[in-house]
């Protein structure tokens, strides 16, 4: 008992000194969270592919030029000094639409890159919002815990008090100590969820208190709740699929190959003695482009681009089933609060009956226990329903896509 009284002081120091600063908003946790997650560089990563797509798009060639250089002599056969030496620069050039295909695989990755950025904020927004409410449910029971051992306290004095004057048995006042014992049981075990869930709490966000309000505004009231078309999961599947879709564009037109266009020289000499003879080439490679060489890839993005039009449906088939089950549990929890509510007056209305009772002897301690017991009951009970009515809507914004700003 004696460490019990020296925990619940330092708890109200450390809540004290929390409460001394400013508590960060629920975006800006969100905010701490995903920079100790590192998530950003994913983000960059992707932007640089795009930048890098359309860099390679606005070149003037479309593959790295090469350098052809070929020497020819008649040193080790007739031996009279022929020599021939020739060089060649390849420029691959670009067909039609070529460029336009990588432009569109840059916007689409670029687009990605945004889809992308909001749906790691939006998966963090719910993780923290889960965390958060997990503390929140276990300050909550360690606040009824709190009551529960301060009423039980003040019967045991009360007890004590009439044990001492002769009004009650000793055995009532070894029940009342064993009811104090038992409630500070239940404060040990609920300090130890608390912290348990504070250092989750703290573990994802960096953060030592919960944000000021976790309180979200609701959804417009509609009969049934609507998938929003710019849900972070649907345009994430969206952008993917885009970037299928141009990449599977590109492949088609890139199925021709490149031209080369080839610029050089060439010097010549007959014989030894006689003068080389310079001259400017210029050559031309035109690619057949056979169907049964490009066939592989074409499929290959063909695949590509049906996996993601399966993904798409998937991931909408799954937002809308945890957006109905959200809904339903919002509806479950409002009407859980009302039948909370009611208990919870009618437990505390049978207390007070019960110890006025008691305090004029008419009935015994068992049954202002049994009463006690009831009445923390329906307190706790109230208080988590008060939580799982925030929870509720918390889970219904993030399954609508809604993320704080």
């Amino acid at each position: 008992m004696s460490r019990t009284l020296l925990i619940i002081p330092l708890i109200g120091l450390l809540l004290a000194d929390a409460g001394s600063a400013s508590a960060a908003t629920l975006a800006e946790t969100i905010d701490a969270a995903l920079t100790l997650a590192e998530q950003t560089p994913r983000v960059t990563a992707t932007r640089r592919e795009a930048d890098a797509i359309r860099t390679q798009a606005g070149s003037l060639v479309a593959q790295d030029p090469a350098l052809r250089v070929k020497y020819l002599s008649d040193q080790l056969t007739e031996g009279g000094g022929a020599t021939e030496w020739e060089a060649m620069v390849d420029l691959p050039l670009w067909l039609p639409g070529q460029r336009g295909a990588r432009q569109d695989v840059a916007g689409a990755i670029g687009s990605q890159a945004g889809a992308l950025e909001r749906l790691l904020r939006w998966e963090m927004a719910g993780r923290v919002r889960q965390a958060a409410w997990e503390l929140a449910f276990a300050e909550g029971r360690l606040r009824q815990a709190e009551i529960a051992l301060e009423t039980a306290r003040a019967l045991e004095a009360t007890v004590a008090k009439r044990t001492n004057a002769g009004e009650l048995a000793r055995v009532d006042l070894l029940t009342a100590r064993q009811e104090t014992l038992g409630r500070e049981v239940d404060l040990q075990s609920a300090q130890i969820e608390s912290r348990q869930a504070l250092e989750t709490y703290r573990h994802l966000t960096g953060e030592e208190r919960l944000p000021e309000s976790l309180a979200e505004s609701p959804p417009p009231a509609s009969p049934a709740p609507e998938l929003p078309p710019d849900h972070p999961l649907l345009v994430d599947s969206d952008g993917a699929l885009a970037r299928a879709r141009a990449e599977r564009k590109q492949v088609g037109v890139d199925r021709r190959g490149h031209p080369i266009l080839s610029l050089g020289g060439k010097r010549a000499q007959a014989m030894r003695g006689e003068d080389a003879l310079d001259s400017l080439q210029i050559e031309v490679s035109l690619p057949f482009g056979l169907a049964s060489q490009s066939a592989p890839a074409l499929a290959s993005a063909e695949r590509t681009y049906t996996e993601r039009i399966t993904e798409l449906h998937r991931v909408r088939l799954e937002a809308e089933h945890t957006l109905t089950t959200a809904e339903v549990e919002r509806l479950g929890a409002a009407e859980a609060l009302g039948v909370a509510e009611r208990r919870h007056a009618l437990a505390q209305d049978a207390l007070r009956l019960m110890r006025r009772a008691f305090d004029l002897g008419e009935t015994d301690l068992a049954e202002l226990l049994r009463a006690e017991e009831r009445a923390r009951i329906a307190s706790m009970d109230l208080e988590l329903r008060r939580l799982e009515q925030g929870r509720a809507l918390a889970r219904l914004n993030q399954a609508l896509g809604v993320i704080p700003e």
